[in-house]
């Protein structure tokens, strides 16, 4: 790598990969976006309604605790059973 003549026949061939290689990564962008896009307005257009939740009385849970900081829960390795399912949707575990 010493000689210019060197770099100069690393950095062309650099040039046509990059060439080949670049356009396919931007038309994967352009997918991602579109995909997240349509994701957004299926899930903000009001349409949209997540899963609910069913629990029963017998059913093992996971306890989850929220951390000081918003962005991180944890789950705690505690396994427990629900025993009554109150009127307000409280669980006592």
């Amino acid at each position: 790598m010493d000689s210019p003549t060197t770099w100069v026949r690393v950095m062309v061939e650099k040039a046509t990969i990059f060439k080949k290689v670049m356009p396919m990564a931007m038309e994967n962008l352009s997918i991602a976006q579109h995909r997240n896009t349509l994701w957004y307005a299926h899930t903000r257009g009001g349409s949209y309604k997540p899963k609910v939740r069913q629990f029963d009385v017998g059913d093992f849970v996971y306890l989850q605790r929220q951390l000081n900081d918003t962005l991180h829960t944890s789950s705690s390795c505690i396994i427990l059973r629900i025993k009554v399912i109150m009127p307000s949707s409280v669980l006592e575990l």
